[in-house]
């Protein structure tokens, strides 16, 4: 019963969340296809799983959008919401489980600090600055939904940032090897040898 009481605590927290979210969307216009800008929020996030929407505080500044959007985009193109989805599922599942809450939290942070990189890539090193700055701007330290949308401003600023300003692109020896490294553990995990 214990156990229950967490998982329905939870649920009807981020259920009411959700709701609240909802009617503060319900003004949001369209602004280019999925994009949408909306007054009653204050960081980028994506909504949704089947076809997610980009939602952009619409008092955003124009020259911000470009790599944000591509920050975004890159969250869907890799089913971020999906994933982070199923991570809340099972957070509300073992909500007593200190391991797990870590886990949630440290998956956000690299899945942030993923797309951070992937548009530094996209859109060159020049714009890291200007990045980091939108970054910090729109910062609130707190997810829109108790971890269930990907807001661009959530999660560890201080190391994205950090993490930005250090960031070089990877050279393909070190790629080639982490991917033999993968095969080489996959490989050695899949033999079943022989009991004596």
């Amino acid at each position: 019963w214990l156990w229950l009481t967490g998982l329905s605590v939870m649920v009807l927290v981020s259920v009411v969340n959700y709701l609240q979210l909802h009617r503060r969307l319900q003004t949001a216009l369209p602004w280019r296809g999925e994009i949408y800008l909306a007054d009653g929020i204050e960081m980028p996030f994506v909504l949704g799983i089947v076809s997610p929407r980009i939602y952009l505080p619409s008092g955003m500044p124009k020259e911000e959008r470009r790599y944000i959007v591509a920050h975004e985009r890159h969250h869907i193109r890799r089913l971020d919401p999906l994933w982070k989805l199923l991570g809340y599922v099972s957070l509300c599942i073992h909500w007593f489980n200190p391991l797990v809450w870590l886990a949630f939290s440290l998956a956000g942070k690299d899945m942030e600090m993923s797309c951070d990189e992937a548009v530094i890539r996209h859109l060159g090193p020049e714009i890291r600055a200007d990045y980091a700055q939108s970054l910090l701007r729109l910062s609130t330290g707190r997810s829109t939904l108790h971890g269930m949308p990907l807001a661009f401003g959530e999660g560890d600023t201080k190391g994205r940032v950090k993490n930005m300003a250090k960031w070089q692109r990877p050279k393909l020896w070190v790629s080639i090897a982490c991917i033999a490294l993968c095969v080489i553990i996959g490989l050695v995990c899949a033999l079943n040898p022989e009991e004596e």
